[in-house]
């Protein structure tokens, strides 16, 4: 079967992930790390061969690298976000290869990628992307991972920083977003969509993702919302692994409407 396109974004912000290929680890040691976080710093400050500035290919506004996945939030500029993503992933790749004397893949074939066309779940991916350490188990805070743009909106990261922070906090205010990403998720809570696949969640769990990621103290609450953005979420909550059917048993909702609008066909007219 030919692959599905990819889902347009309205705004040009893309939730990307980059997955090493069968889950090995991308990232061996800190050089590693500043390897690929020095390429993707080239995307949004390119120089010519006079070292006069160029228009960026991208905006970065937040990222992550965990140890076999790279999370990304990303705004498309003078390129589109697959020749972005595909030039950063070849040059880290031939770097690794070189570097490890292998040879072959080391991505995912394809990359994730979702739209983000709402400042709500804009931020939701905010405090997604820089909880991801302290959900694995990694850091105890948001602040003690190194390899996450949290730094750069503390101030704490170089002056030539990759992150257009000062959007995210113009638009949210400083108190507010730290407060917010910084803030832990409920323990039931599962974060980590790199093992969305094999998820078991229980009722607790969904429920307390639906609180957490969308502010929803009543999941059946989700039947008083404007189709658009109740299937929106449906959808959402269908990507990260939940059952159709307990998803279904949990808001009330049928299965039809949520099976629709998890594929995003339109509901037949009454």
């Amino acid at each position: 079967m030919p692959r599905k396109n990819r889902e347009k974004s309205a705004t040009g912000i893309y939730h990307v992930m980059l997955r090493g290929i069968n889950r090995q680890d991308i990232f061996e040691d800190a050089e590693d790390y500043k390897q690929f976080l020095k390429m993707l710093r080239l995307l949004v400050d390119r120089k010519d061969d006079n070292n006069l500035p160029l228009p960026p290919l991208c905006s970065v506004y937040a990222y992550c690298l965990m140890n076999n996945h790279v999370h990304l939030l990303i705004r498309e500029e003078g390129e589109n976000i697959g020749e972005s993503i595909k030039r950063i992933g070849v040059a880290y790749a031939r770097y690794f290869n070189r570097k490890n004397s292998r040879i072959g893949h080391l991505f995912q074939d394809r990359f994730q990628s979702e739209p983000v066309n709402d400042i709500a779940y804009f931020g939701t991916l905010m405090k997604y992307i820089h909880q991801n350490p302290v959900k694995a188990g990694l850091v105890k805070e948001v602040r003690d991972y190194p390899w996450s743009s949290w730094a750069e909106y503390e101030g704490r990261g170089s002056e030539n920083g990759i992150c257009n922070c000062a959007a995210v906090i113009r638009r949210f205010g400083w108190q507010n977003l730290y407060e917010f990403v910084c803030t832990p998720v409920n323990e039931n809570c599962i974060l980590d969509v790199d093992s969305r696949d094999e998820r078991n969640m229980t009722d607790a769990d969904v429920i307390a993702e639906i609180k957490d990621f969308y502010g929803i103290d009543n999941p059946t609450d989700i039947q008083k919302l404007e189709k658009e953005q109740r299937d929106d979420i449906l959808r959402r909550l269908c990507l990260t692994g939940v059952k159709l059917r307990q998803l279904s048993r949990i808001t009330g909702i049928s299965y039809g409407t949520i099976n629709r609008a998890k594929s995003g066909s339109v509901e037949p007219s009454p």
